[in-house]
């Protein structure tokens, strides 16, 4: 949720920093502006009903009489009326601004779409070669490593069933990962993965991107993304400043609808409706935000450097940057079996974006009450580095060489 105050005082900005998103709000942003005046009218004149009826009310006690009496009655409907008007301006003001997405932080590079993002770095052999390679769909049909005909009979496209021993590296992979969060002192959670509206509201998939969303009822969905659960932890919470940075990781199935996605990755473990994540979330400081992010961001990389996987560091520019994002750094890793890198983690930090939803602050030393900052990330999705395993580390017998950072949870060598 956006800052009103800070909107009326600096409107060209937010007009400005919408539009960068690809956002021209200037119509919704003045309707907001002009709501938000006529309530602080409405709050007003609520208060100046409330003095007199106080006033008529003390004078009652010491000379009760009939005048005073139809006054005082008169006084208390005017009040109930503004408290009615008032709840429904603010009801408008929070549906109209729920809209408005997080602006961006003043270091994200200004552009239209991810051909404008910026390369910060690559890592490993960025351009490792494995002659043996092919696309791991192809890779994966041709070792039985999942069943694809019974994924389809049983749930649809766009799923997967994970067979045998690639199970087990499913399974490997996960705890792998949890383990090595817990390196950054990561909290393991094990949330539930169906939430309801105001949590999802909370981090800003709601009320934009229903259409992407497993419904289950009226107010409950599936979650997209660990991050909902795990950052509505603090929701409603005023916290210590002592107690931050707080960290926490869960690894669960995630649920997406893939709108808008067509056509888009239908083969392979890239894009399904269902998958496993390993997902990250620190609640933090402001002036922590460097710091957080990166701590996150290193997180997440020490995953692939362990498994020995190639990756690059994108920074988002604003054109591509997610709704709620206030900055992102793109992990992407190298598939050699289709030559190019794909996103493996998206890290963000969200600034105050999502606890001024969830009402959630801390008491620094001072006593003054802030909103806290929230970062999350991928730390990693499973299945797309299943993939990115299968494309670099196949061999010549057909067989994909287990990771030897993967063997402390396995008992074979090649699946």
């Amino acid at each position: 949720m956006i800052n009103l105050k800070e909107l009326k005082k600096n409107k060209e900005f937010y007009i400005k920093s919408f539009q960068n998103k690809g956002m021209d709000l200037t119509k919704e942003i003045n309707d907001v502006i002009e709501i938000h005046s006529i309530l602080i009218k409405e709050l007003n004149k609520e208060q100046e009903i409330r003095e007199e009826l106080n006033n008529i009310s003390s004078k009652f006690k010491t000379n009760p009489n009939d005048d005073f009496k139809i006054k005082a009655k008169k006084l208390s409907t005017l009040a109930k009326k503004s408290k009615i008007i008032i709840f429904d301006l603010k009801n408008e003001i929070e549906s109209k601004a729920s809209y408005f997405p997080n602006p961006p932080s003043n270091d994200v590079p200004i552009g239209k779409d991810e051909n404008e993002n910026i390369l910060i770095s690559s890592h490993l052999d960025n351009k490792k070669n494995n002659i043996f390679s092919k696309p791991h769909w192809e890779i994966i049909e041709n070792n039985k490593m999942v069943l694809s005909e019974e994924s389809t009979y049983i749930s649809g496209s766009r799923h997967v069933i994970y067979n045998g021993n690639t199970a087990l590296v499913v399974k490997a992979l996960e705890k792998f990962m949890l383990k090595n969060a817990q390196y950054s002192n990561h909290v393991i959670i094990e949330p539930p993965v169906i939430v309801n509206k105001k949590t999802l509201y909370n981090t800003g998939q709601l009320p934009k991107f229903e259409e992407d969303l497993f419904k289950v009822t009226e107010n409950q969905y599936l979650i997209p993304t660990a991050e909902v659960p795990l950052t509505n932890l603090v929701a409603n919470k005023l916290l210590q400043e002592q107690q931050l940075p707080i960290k926490y990781v869960a690894g669960t199935n995630c649920f997406r609808k893939e709108a808008g996605s067509a056509g888009k990755d239908t083969r392979g473990l890239i894009r399904l409706h269902q998958f496993r994540k390993v997902e990250l979330v620190t609640i933090g400081k402001p002036e922590d935000e460097k710091n957080d992010l990166n701590n996150i961001l290193n997180t997440a990389t020490r995953v692939l450097e362990k498994l020995e996987l190639p990756y690059r560091l994108i920074q988002l520019c604003t054109g591509d940057s997610s709704f709620s994002s206030r900055k992102t750094i793109d992990i992407e890793v190298w598939m050699p079996g289709v030559k190019e890198y794909r996103e493996i983690s998206s890290v963000s930090s969200m600034g105050d974006f999502q606890s001024r939803r969830m009402k959630s602050r801390y008491k620094n030393f001072e006593g003054e009450k802030k909103f806290v900052f929230t970062y999350n990330g991928s730390g990693l999705a499973i299945g797309r580095t299943l993939a990115a395993i299968i494309e670099n580390n196949i061999q010549e017998n057909g067989m994909v060489r287990v990771p030897s950072v993967l063997k402390e949870f396995l008992s074979f060598d090649e699946f």
